[in-house]
């Protein structure tokens, strides 16, 4: 199983094409990593939700099904007047992780 590098989610974030756009500034590595074990484990997770093009919820998924040439599945999301304006090659990569502890083993539990 191939491991991810922020640098790798770096450069992906500047050279790819992609269908959507996205609602938010910043992703978390962390979060990234550990989607991206998962998928390659064959995890499945639910549809990204997007309104009008623009992603609302599954940033994180998005990229890294992206990076997986994964299909990525998607569903009607609500407006978010604050998530327009943002570009991939602009997207922060942090790497603070967004998850709690609680948040990670509630994931941990259902996924791993």
């Amino acid at each position: 199983m191939a491991k991810i590098t922020k640098a790798e989610i770096e450069n992906f974030l500047a050279q790819a094409t992609f269908d959507l756009k996205p609602g938010q500034g910043a992703i978390s590595f962390p979060i990234i990593e550990r989607i991206h074990r998962r998928l390659q484990l064959g995890k499945r997770f639910s549809s990204i939700k997007v309104h009008e093009g623009i992603i609302i919820d599954g940033h994180h998924r998005y990229i890294c099904m992206s990076i997986l040439g994964l299909e990525i599945e998607t569903s009607k999301g609500g407006k978010n007047p604050s998530a327009e304006g943002f570009e991939w090659k602009k997207l922060n990569v942090e790497v603070t992780d967004y998850d709690t502890e609680t948040d990670i083993q509630l994931y941990e539990e259902l996924y791993d």
